[in-house]
């Protein structure tokens, strides 16, 4: 059972100190005035959670945890519009480090720090950048930064390696460039600099990654990314192109709303294989030829396009195991798609029709007008019937001629 504890206003005797350094692992111990956070800055190690209270801040709107180099559990500090000034000069890790709702707090200063478990920053709109030193923090489990000022991520951009970031909601975040080469869980990136001309994002060194979600950015760099295990998704985002030279296996691949979109460039791409597996491109206005995935030859799941687009090439595909859904506000000849099902490369339905009005994705039925929209092999069926077509005239022909 977690038990919470209260620190001591005072150091009168060391061995009381001592005492204090360290508690059960599960427990937490709530400073809630200086004098006791003074207190904790004489632990260089305290062991067990530490929970600072509204009102530890002293009479210059401050937090001083200076002295104290690791934190075993969890540093928490929640709800205190009162403070102005957090700083841990010499503080080098900490088992997690989670601050929420610090309205007041411009500054925030940890010259040392660099291993954090989980790092939660939430609701801290007057800090505009993070003073953790000349190199930061280096090795993290997860990082959540939402609803800040900072215009930079400049201390947490040295990380090699970590499970998940989530990067939201921070109106003069601007830019984000980065370091961290593998990304195990998932990477999600929204509504960052939505007064301004959009987020730069770029990971030069990063090769693997599990989800990937990007919202609301003006361009994307990932020219080292190899694998991502999970789904790869671009939502609501303003640049004109993209380009992942060296990836070659997606779980899944999506493209929604991107209304400057032009230029898809995957060269390497060979599968996509997830759980849901399936390649999606839909309502991308200037996006006016599906290409640039030369080498795609395997989708478990569907591929799923429609918008204005006038071309679509396929390239090497040899197996869709779901459905392919081909609509267009463009006049479009359907008989490539068609014959994707009459050679059995398509597993599932096959739907494909231009000219539409309000051109619909996987499972709806294309509006009538334009081009003959084709649905689930009709291609494969058409030949049936004009072989059997073929047949019956030749034996009318042989009738006639015997008649006559």
């Amino acid at each position: 059972m977690a038990v919470t504890k209260y620190f001591i206003p005072a150091l009168a005797f060391a061995s009381t100190v001592l005492a204090q350094c360290s508690i059960d692992s599960s427990s937490t111990t709530t400073v809630v005035n200086p004098a006791g956070a003074s207190t904790l800055a004489g632990c260089s190690t305290f062991s067990g959670n530490v929970a600072l209270a509204t009102g530890v801040a002293s009479n210059a709107n401050t937090v001083s945890l200076d002295g104290v180099q690791k934190i075993t559990g969890t540093l928490s500090y929640q709800d205190d519009a009162s403070v102005q000034t957090f700083h841990a000069s010499q503080l080098q890790s900490t088992g997690d480090m989670m601050l929420g709702n610090l309205t007041g707090l411009s500054q925030l200063s940890f010259g040392s720090i660099s291993s954090v478990g989980n790092l939660n920053f939430t609701g801290l709109p007057a800090v505009s950048e993070l003073s953790f030193g000349s190199t930061g923090i280096t090795k993290a489990i997860s990082i959540l930064i939402t609803n800040t000022g900072l215009n930079t991520l400049k201390g947490i951009d040295q990380l090699s390696q970590i499970g998940s970031f989530d990067i939201n909601n921070n109106q003069f975040l601007n830019q984000i460039a980065l370091n961290v080469d593998e990304i195990t869980d998932s990477l999600d990136i929204g509504a960052n600099d939505v007064q301004g001309s959009g987020l730069s994002v770029s990971f030069p060194n990063l090769q693997t990654a599990g989800q990937m979600t990007f919202r609301n950015t003006s361009s994307i760099m990932l020219p080292s990314l190899a694998n991502v295990s999970q789904n790869l998704g671009f939502y609501g985002n303003n640049f004109q192109s993209l380009a992942t030279p060296n990836l070659t296996f997606a779980g899944g691949i999506v493209f929604v709303d991107n209304s400057q979109l032009t230029n898809i460039s995957m060269p390497l791409l060979s599968t996509i294989n997830g759980t849901n597996g399936t390649y999606q491109i839909a309502n991308n206005t200037a996006l006016q030829s599906i290409d640039g995935f030369q080498n795609l030859s395997n989708v478990k799941g569907n591929l799923d396009f429609s918008g204005n687009f006038s071309t679509v090439k396929l390239g090497k595909i040899s197996n869709v195991g779901g459905a392919l859904n081909v609509q267009t506000s463009s006049n479009f000849d359907c008989t490539d798609i068609n014959n994707l099902k009459s050679s059995q490369v398509v597993k599932g339905s096959v739907t494909c029709a231009g000219s539409q009005s309000s051109p619909g994705g996987a499972n709806t039925t294309p509006t009538s007008g334009g081009s003959t929209p084709t649905k689930s092999g009709e291609a494969g069926h058409l030949a049936i019937h004009m072989q059997t077509l073929m047949g019956g005239s030749s034996l009318v022909a042989g009738l006639l001629g015997w008649l006559l």
